[in-house]
């Protein structure tokens, strides 16, 4: 917008200086037209600095928001790893996990599930990205909520939780696909393409 403001300035100042309609006025009030376009000149400058710490400040937003998803998918991938070993292991040894569960719920990283509420997240996710991570998120929660409920078998929560940890997952993989297009490395349309691929993944599992 400002630099659109600036370039219609830079037009109007070199029609002022050439133009042969005003060569009276501009030999007449000299003084006048100086100060004029000086003014002008000053504008311009004004809207030229605006735009380049617009596009500055958008820049550095990016970046903390990728910052912020390699955050989370680290915690991601903790969640994984957590899940084979404190629950999926033992359970293929034939330990009853209903207890440990007890003693040690099966959690969502905060950073994951606090991501709705990003101020960056709602300014640069993509609309379906976005979607993606509501999808995850809101499976996820009933995962949890359900592996940790007292009444759910120790079977069950088995297979619960192969779920959750497919689930992680395809939750790092929505993140990663943002971060590649935030960092340039894929094109919108490219990401799009995979995201309708996860969407139907995570809608099917």
């Amino acid at each position: 917008m400002y630099i659109i403001l600036a370039a219609i300035l830079v037009i109007v100042t070199l029609f002022l200086i050439n133009s042969s309609l005003l060569d009276g006025f501009r030999t007449k009030k000299a003084r006048s037209f100086e100060f004029f376009i000086s003014l002008i000149s000053t504008f311009i400058g004004f809207f030229i600095a605006l735009s380049l710490n617009t596009i500055l400040s958008d820049i550095n937003e990016k970046q903390n928001l990728v910052k912020l998803l390699n955050a989370t998918n680290l915690s991601l991938e903790n969640n994984e790893m957590k899940t084979k070993g404190m629950y999926l292991n033992p359970a293929k040894k034939g330990i009853d996990i209903t207890e440990i569960i007890q003693y040690s719920p099966v959690e969502i990283p905060k950073l994951y599930t606090n991501l709705e509420i990003n101020s960056l997240v709602n300014d640069y996710f993509l609309s379906n990205a976005f979607q993606a991570y509501i999808l995850c998120n809101d499976n996820l929660q009933t995962f949890v909520k359900s592996a940790n409920a007292a009444n759910t078998s120790s079977d069950k929560k088995i297979q619960i939780l192969e779920k959750y940890l497919t689930y992680l997952n395809l939750a790092k993989q929505v993140n990663t696909l943002e971060i590649k297009r935030l960092n340039g490395d894929i094109s919108q349309s490219d990401e799009n393409l995979e995201l309708q691929k996860l969407t139907q993944q995570i809608m099917n599992n």
